[in-house]
């Protein structure tokens, strides 16, 4: 008996951990880890840095966000990209501020942004060019991969 109970004990407490280990929160680190993993060069900035559209707020919902400048080590960047994360405390939170409507109050000039939504996290990475933006794919594939 006490052999049986060990062997459902231990692989339950296992899954246990493995399933409180995949539902932990997104942060701005692991976005940037991502980011970088797909060999793009990713620096924090001051969110004031990045220059910011007429009567634009970079707040969602009453969050601010992480602000990274991109490049591509390889190429030569004439304009500068950006990403912003913003962090919730949860996934209702951040499927909330994304549906919301402050996100086509945000604006940044020339930029155009793309949005994607993961977990906790809003992110938005704003490119110079709208219909073909420089970085979209290694971005498609940091997210998809968190």
């Amino acid at each position: 008996m006490r052999r049986f109970w060990q062997l459902c004990c231990i692989p339950i407490a296992i899954l246990m951990v493995l399933s409180a280990c995949a539902n932990r929160n997104i942060t701005a680190e692991d976005v940037q880890k991502g980011l970088q993993q797909q060999g793009l060069e990713v620096t924090k900035i001051n969110a004031g840095i990045a220059e910011q559209g007429v009567e634009s707020s970079l707040q969602l919902n009453g969050v601010f966000p992480d602000a990274f400048e991109l490049t591509l080590p390889t190429a030569d960047m004439a304009n500068r990209e950006f990403v912003f994360i913003y962090q919730y405390t949860s996934e209702e939170e951040s499927k909330s501020a994304n549906q919301s409507g402050g996100i086509s109050s945000l604006r940044m000039v020339d930029l155009h942004p793309n949005i994607r939504q993961k977990k906790n996290v809003v992110v938005i990475y704003w490119s110079h060019n709208k219909q073909n933006p420089l970085m979209i794919n290694p971005f498609t594939k940091a997210m998809n991969k968190l």
